[in-house]
């Protein structure tokens, strides 16, 4: 019997083949079919612990069974109180931040670009690379390719443009920061903005909470944002967003009093996942850090010089000088039934959840090992 095409849904996928899944647990999805895959996108950084963690499970089934799943303005738990009092600790920075929990990661990114013009500036939001990716056109915005083949060269006629107030704020991924000889870039950053009265607004949505086996990426880099903007991974995929304001940007929180707030549900399953990154996961990355540097090693020795690798913990970007190896190397993986993020032309992304087994990280660097091999001979 021929099987029905369905017309009626737009995918939006990075994969050369959709998945249509069946079932999921940990790092791993089943399709129609009965085939498992090993995620290594962490569902690009909203699966910090896994497909259906037992714990957040728990969590949020304790809330659904009293009827609390509201995301009303006027109704939140004790829980919400505790989660802002955890991340206004973990981001880093002054612990008396000021935390916005809201409805997406979509929603606090686009209300944090919007913080400069309620200060009154008139000038630019830049926003570099796939920083920019999901912001809403606005009259003051800007996105630039970045970091490209000389990102040095683009941030120095950036900070050209900070002079006389022609920018309001730099909007940019710390990972975009993590290449070689990328992370004195970003201090450098942070200085000129600090020196320019320019915000940094750090979006830090699209990868895990804790996958470098600190809490988030600008620890990494050594850098403080103004504004940080945290997305569904601190819920553990549930859709939630945050905004980190620094406290001198306290009165500017009317930017989000017409805004959805986060749904209790996501409260609760970010609650657990905070609470497992600080018992259990930041260790975790930590212990693994032997393995991945055995492994890192072997596919660096592979690759020689038709590319580069960038690895911090679970976090791993292999770059090629061919853009389109990068694409051969997807697909190969995702014959093997390994997924991993092509979302850059050029390179791959190796993002897996926390919970990742040492079993599975030796299955798909010996598979990433192979498919080297093959491509690149």
């Amino acid at each position: 019997m021929r099987r029905p095409e369905h017309r009626n849904i737009s995918l939006l996928m990075h994969a050369g083949r959709p998945i249509k899944a069946l079932d999921a647990s940990g790092t791993h999805v089943v399709d129609e079919e009965g085939r498992e895959y090993l995620d290594l996108t962490g569902d690009f950084g909203r699966l910090t612990t896994g497909y259906c963690h037992p714990a957040v499970q728990k969590s949020v089934m304790s809330l659904l069974k009293r009827g609390l799943f509201s995301a009303a303005a006027d109704i939140y738990t004790q829980s919400s109180i505790e989660l802002a009092e955890k991340l206004a600790i973990l981001v880093p920075g002054a612990a008396n931040r000021r935390v916005a929990l809201l409805e997406s990661s979509f929603l606090a990114k686009n209300l944090a670009a919007r913080v400069p013009s309620l200060l009154g500036e008139n000038g630019d939001v830049i926003a570099l690379g796939r920083a920019g990716a999901g912001l809403c056109d606005e009259e003051r915005l800007r996105k630039i390719d970045f970091p490209g083949e000389n990102p040095g060269a683009i941030l120095e006629h950036i900070f050209d443009d900070c002079e006389g107030g022609r920018i309001s704020a730099l909007y940019f991924r710390p990972q975009d920061f993590i290449l070689p000889g990328a992370r004195a870039l970003a201090k450098k950053l942070e200085s000129c903005a600090g020196e320019r009265r320019t915000l940094l607004i750090v979006d830090e949505t699209g990868v895990q909470p804790g996958i470098t086996g600190n809490p988030f990426l600008q620890e990494e880099l050594g850098i403080i944002g103004d504004i940080t903007i945290l997305g569904e991974g601190i819920a553990s995929g549930l859709p939630m967003g945050a905004i980190v304001l620094r406290p001198s940007l306290d009165n500017e929180l009317d930017v989000v009093d017409y805004a959805r707030p986060a749904p209790i549900l996501s409260v609760q399953a970010a609650l657990t996942t905070i609470r497992l990154l600080e018992e259990e996961l930041l260790d975790r990355v930590r212990e693994l850090e032997p393995l991945l540097a055995e492994r890192t090693r072997e596919i660096e020795n592979v690759l020689g010089d038709k590319g580069h690798i960038v690895r911090r913990g679970l976090f791993l970007r292999l770059a090629f000088r061919e853009r389109e190896i990068a694409g051969y190397v997807h697909d190969k993986m995702l014959s093997r039934g390994i997924i991993v993020n092509n979302r850059e032309k050029e390179a791959i992304y190796l993002t897996p959840s926390l919970i990742i087994r040492k079993r599975d990280i030796k299955r798909a660097f010996a598979a990433l090992q192979e498919v080297l091999k093959e491509v690149l001979s």
